[in-house]
């Protein structure tokens, strides 16, 4: 098998088959000719959407992860790298549950499935539907899992830039073979928009009102960010999230730098977000032991890990393998509990009575799924996370650099009558044996343990 050498962030190659670099396909292939003429096309549009929002969300998070220098200084200040790569990550995932409100919306939510193997992006990978015109290669976007640097802070920055940075040097298609038909994500998005005002006013678009609470409404947190989940039920709420979606990323066209988070309150694109990292306008929150801050590319700044690692990589060293499937098993779990919330209703508050007294409980499957999802991504990937990065490699191929989180399907259905958290409680009693500190009265196992049953 011919094989592809990818050179990663730390200076090292990889070797890798050309299936992870292979550019990833839709899942339903649109008509470039046709654009958006059917509530189909559109819905086939939104798909790609999820595919794309869903394949930024691991960078971010890793090179997140990947920053070794945590103190109260990153916290305390008002902007910073830390507070901005959070920020930046949980609004993808608005952006997410935003795309996935509006094929709800048109009757075509049961088209797509977070946890799915042919959805979840895999590492090293070019960017879905990228193309450059001007490259022989077709490939525009490389996507690696790699620790925070200058370096890779610009392929953030490319991926959302916008249409009037660079003119006609990137082009972003929902079609593999339909180069030219957007100028940037965010003009695909855009087209998205244009679909809904015209099959909108073609009354073409049957809106799912009766579905309308299934969409993700509630229990959304980001204090270094902005924006909220809307309940799309008709062309004016349709056109709010997608506004969400292209203020935040690259912005508008009138003004790619600012959003208006509240009255008299700004905050910057994400695209601006990386351009000021990437200029070293968002500092680390750490200095040199003088009064020099640190910057992103000193070692003291990340930990040493490994790029676009996978759990096959370490199948001779038990304790760093046992950890990455356990992250891999509860990241997978998140998705399934994603795909879970929309399979129920905001109303399905049922009452408990207790006999004899008149006691009674409210119980709401929904609100319970909801509330869990903070609770795995603080409580249960974080932590597994920073165990992984902190974790040094002590033999083999990668020996001297750090472990960390691949991001990689994790297939629950292999193992017979044990529902998915009970997988995540026996990887987690696996995982213990090697790394003590997961459990614990607040570990990451009492955590699991409180997780719900999917």
């Amino acid at each position: 098998m011919t094989t592809k050498t990818i050179r990663s962030g730390n200076g090292r190659t990889a070797t890798k088959a050309p299936a992870t670099a292979a550019r990833a396909e839709p899942i339903r292939r649109l008509d470039p000719e046709k654009g958006i003429q059917s509530v189909q096309d559109l819905a086939d549009h939104l798909h790609v959407a999820a595919q794309v929002e869903l394949s930024t969300i691991p960078l971010y998070l890793y090179a997140t992860y990947s920053i070794k220098t945590r103190g109260h200084s990153q916290w305390a200040a008002p902007r910073g790298v830390l507070r901005s790569l959070i920020g930046i990550s949980i609004e993808e995932m608005l952006h997410l549950a935003l795309v996935r409100n509006l094929m709800v919306a048109i009757g075509h939510g049961d088209q797509i499935s977070f946890y799915d193997k042919d959805f979840i992006p895999k590492y090293p990978s070019l960017m879905m539907h990228r193309y450059n015109p001007d490259d022989e290669d077709g490939a525009e976007i490389l996507l690696s899992l790699e620790k925070l640097s200058t370096d890779h802070v610009s392929t953030f920055r490319r991926i959302e830039m916008p249409d009037d940075v660079e003119p006609d040097a990137v082009t972003f298609e929902a079609h593999p073979k339909a180069v030219g038909q957007y100028t940037s994500l965010g003009a695909f998005y855009r087209s998205i928009e244009a679909g809904f005002c015209d099959l909108d006013a073609k009354k073409k678009i049957k809106w799912a009102l009766g579905d309308a609470r299934k969409q993700y409404k509630r229990a959304f947190w980001n204090e270094f960010g902005s924006g909220k989940p809307i309940r799309v039920h008709n062309l004016d709420t349709a056109r709010k999230a997608l506004n969400i979606i292209i203020e935040q990323g690259e912005g508008t066209l009138k003004d790619r730098q600012h959003i208006k988070v509240k009255r008299g309150i700004e905050d910057f694109t994400h695209y601006e977000k990386f351009l000021r990292i990437q200029r070293g306008e968002e500092g680390i929150g750490a200095v040199d032991g003088d009064k020099y801050e640190i910057s992103i590319d000193d070692p003291r700044a990340t930990w040493p890990v490994v790029s676009d690692p996978s759990v096959e990589d370490f199948d001779d060293q038990p304790g760093v393998h046992a950890l990455m499937t356990l992250f891999n098993a509860a990241y997978c779990y998140t998705l399934c509990m994603l795909d879970e919330i929309y399979q129920h209703t905001t109303d399905d508050v049922v009452t408990k009575k207790y006999p004899g007294t008149d006691r009674e409980e409210h119980f709401s499957r929904r609100y319970g799924l909801e509330r869990n999802g903070v609770a795995i991504m603080q409580g249960v990937l974080y932590p597994i996370a920073q165990a992984l990065v902190t974790t040094r490699i002590p033999a083999g191929s990668w020996k001297g650099l750090h472990a960390a989180p691949s991001f990689e399907f994790f297939d629950f259905s292999k193992v017979q009558n044990r529902s998915k958290k009970q997988q995540l409680i026996d990887l987690c009693d696996a995982a213990i044996d090697h790394f003590p500190d997961l459990g614990g009265s607040d570990g990451i196992q009492r955590q699991i343990s409180l997780l719900a049953d999917i």
